[in-house]
């Protein structure tokens, strides 16, 4: 059987510490360890890559010259652009073509051009395709709300959570020895930690750490407030390594996701590889990818955060069943189930 060749866009290995470019970084790893009587893989890849793929895979360096002629792209059976932001594409003769859409947070973010710009962009993409993957059912109930998919078949993947509750750990400088609440994520506002310092009012004897990238202006919003009210138990923390963020995950007497603005909402399964109790917005895809094994809040009030918190976690880890249930289920979001799942896509597609 002739190989069929299926090219899996990796230009995001250019940006390694950004959410696309750790995706970008688990596919190059999973996908090139693999060998398959009928695929071959091919690698798109930044310029200057370094990385070693091995020898199961063709690898394909992006250049300037490609991106004002793609005739100089490689001719693929099947083209995989793994997220909406990849605009570049080769799509000749029989090449079929898959775009995976993470998320339309742009319809709550963005102003009234922004929006004209990304719907435009979408429905370029939408045309193109063969056929669509999203990341969670709320995505795909979104993306039918808001676009016409005509024939195109729109078919759900979760998102893979490398398994991390078995790395190497380290105590931040700022952890004080306290019980403490952790959450994490870019302190933006559709993430609502600032919600999260009222809360602490009511918890005085637990810390909480809010970690995450503080450049946005929110931070300063979320420090005032913090400043305010005079409390001593919060901490806005800025980026953490590695294994400071495992070490909080392993560490802490629960995990706090109060978000409104998530396509996945990773953390939250993180949380879980830890058998940690784990609270959630009732917004966006948080319910479904709880999965039943966090405490969803059914609002953001302050009192209604709170009355969730004293109503799951004093028994919570009464329940050692409960917890290995949590457990299991994110060690589900596997990256082998993940990488496999995308095999029998590419199955489906190229020899149905």
């Amino acid at each position: 059987m002739t190989k069929k060749r299926v090219l899996i866009d990796l230009r995001d290995l250019r940006n390694p510490n950004c959410g696309f470019g750790q995706i970008a970084i688990n596919y190059a790893k999973h996908f090139s360890a693999l060998q398959l009587d009928d695929i071959r893989f091919v690698f798109l890849v930044p310029e200057k890559c370094d990385m070693d793929f091995g020898g199961n895979v063709e690898v394909v360096r992006f250049t300037k010259q490609m991106k004002k002629n793609q005739s100089l792209l490689p001719q693929v059976d099947l083209w995989h652009s793994v997220n909406q932001n990849q605009r570049v594409q080769r799509l000749e003769g029989d090449t079929r073509f898959v775009c995976t859409i993470h998320d339309l947070n742009w319809l709550r973010e963005k102003g009234w051009a922004s929006r004209l710009k990304h719907r435009w962009q979408i429905k370029r993409m939408i045309r193109k395709a063969d056929a669509l993957t999203c990341i969670s059912k709320f995505v795909g109930e979104e993306i039918q709300q808001n676009f016409n998919l005509r024939a195109t078949p729109l078919q759900v993947i979760y998102d893979a959570v490398e398994r991390i509750d078995q790395k190497p750990q380290t105590k931040p400088s700022f952890a004080t020895g306290r019980p403490f609440f952790f959450a994490i994520g870019q302190i933006r506002r559709k993430k609502n930690f600032h919600l999260l310092v009222d809360v602490m009012k009511d918890f005085p004897d637990y810390d909480l750490y809010i970690c995450g990238d503080d450049h946005f202006d929110w931070a300063k919003v979320i420090r005032d407030k913090i400043q305010a009210s005079g409390l001593t138990n919060v901490r806005l923390t800025g980026k953490i390594t590695d294994p400071e963020r495992i070490w909080l995950y392993a560490n802490c007497q629960a995990f706090l996701f109060p978000s409104q603005g998530e396509g996945f909402g990773l953390p939250a399964i993180e949380a879980m590889q830890f058998g940690k109790a784990v609270f959630v917005a009732p917004c966006t895809c948080l319910p479904e990818i709880a999965g039943g094994h966090a405490h969803v809040w059914h609002d953001l009030q302050p009192s209604t955060l709170v009355a969730g918190i004293n109503d799951f976690l004093p028994h919570f880890y009464d329940r050692p069943d409960r917890v290995a249930a949590m457990k299991d289920y994110a060690f589900s979001f596997s990256y082998e189930n993940h990488i496999q799942q995308y095999i029998d896509f590419y199955r489906k597609i190229l020899f149905s």
